[in-house]
């Protein structure tokens, strides 16, 4: 089974991704928020990995339910 991360986006909206890259420009990085088109919304926003902790079980199934299409990186 593939490995997928719980992310959110700029809106707020938590959703899964089978791929997350770490992009690295040089020597420095090019931050942790990534270009995602979110599936709840369906506009490209920043994402960032979601903190799982601070998710109610209900968030955390939901956002493993919704998938984004695949990264544009």
């Amino acid at each position: 089974m593939e490995q997928r991360t719980v992310v959110r986006c700029a809106e707020g909206h938590v959703f899964s991704t089978a791929a997350f890259p770490m992009q690295h420009l040089q020597e420095g990085r090019l931050g942790p928020g990534r270009l995602l088109r979110c599936p709840r919304c369906g506009r490209l926003r920043s994402s960032v990995p979601a903190d799982v902790s601070e998710l109610s079980a209900d968030e955390l199934a939901r956002g493993l339910r919704l998938v984004a299409a695949e990264s544009l990186a």
